[in-house]
């Protein structure tokens, strides 16, 4: 019998409030998928999100699986709507927020201290048009070196068999996966997102393990309208 493989709810983050007040703050496709896709295995206690913006994701695991969740943002304007979020959901007992960058985490946190990672990185590592909003950029575009950051970080922050999901840009996912095999971490799983049937993929789910195999199935595609 074949492996069943669960429907995308576009409703996941309905029974959340949220702040949207802050327009870089509000939740978007990417936002959607992946709090739906990152469903923590059993035994899972502690979960750390790389890039958690205005803490939607981290909060939604928090309230739907009683889990302790870490959110890192470098953006200040967004760490602090995360908290205010964090409020009005009632998960601050939950939650944690740090303002602070990816590459300081090796410094600040204990290594293999979390069960599973959860990230939405920066999509574009390829050309493009740049936006005039230097935050933009920052949310939207990323570098080699700091792909290498978000990968690096979770090799050495999460546990031996440790679970990672991470929502990317098909058309870099080579350098994600041949960055995730240097680092140890197996990709498991790809589910790749469309916005039509008769368009390019435009997102990419990646779920893996630390130090495992990395056999991949490829799961049936999402159709987001």
């Amino acid at each position: 019998m074949g492996e069943y493989f669960r429907d995308f709810d576009p409703t996941v983050l309905d029974n959340l409030v949220l702040d949207i007040s802050e327009k870089r703050g509000r939740i978007n496709h990417g936002t959607v998928l992946l709090s739906w896709y990152c469903v923590p295995p059993k035994k899972t206690k502690r979960i750390l999100e790389l890039g958690s913006g205005c803490g939607a994701i981290s909060i939604f695991l928090a309230k739907n699986h009683g889990l302790n969740v870490t959110g890192i943002e470098v953006d200040r304007e967004l760490y602090e709507l995360s908290l205010r979020n964090s409020e009005l959901n009632k998960t601050s007992d939950l939650t944690a927020f740090l303002n602070t960058s990816v590459s300081a985490l090796k410094e600040s946190l204990s290594c293999c201290s979390y069960d599973m990672i959860v990230s939405n990185p920066p999509h574009y590592l390829h050309s493009g048009i740049a936006s005039p909003d230097d935050r933009r950029n920052l949310a939207r575009r990323a570098s080699v070196d700091l792909m290498n950051e978000f990968v690096e970080t979770t090799g050495f922050l999460l546990k031996n068999r440790g679970a990672f999901f991470f929502l990317l840009h098909p058309r870099d996912l080579t350098r994600w996966i041949r960055a995730f095999e240097d680092a140890k971490l197996a990709v498991h799983r790809l589910r790749f997102a469309y916005g039509k049937t008769d368009r390019q993929a435009q997102l990419v789910l990646i779920g893996g393990r630390k130090s495992s195999s990395s056999e991949i199935v490829v799961e049936p595609p999402i159709f987001m309208r």
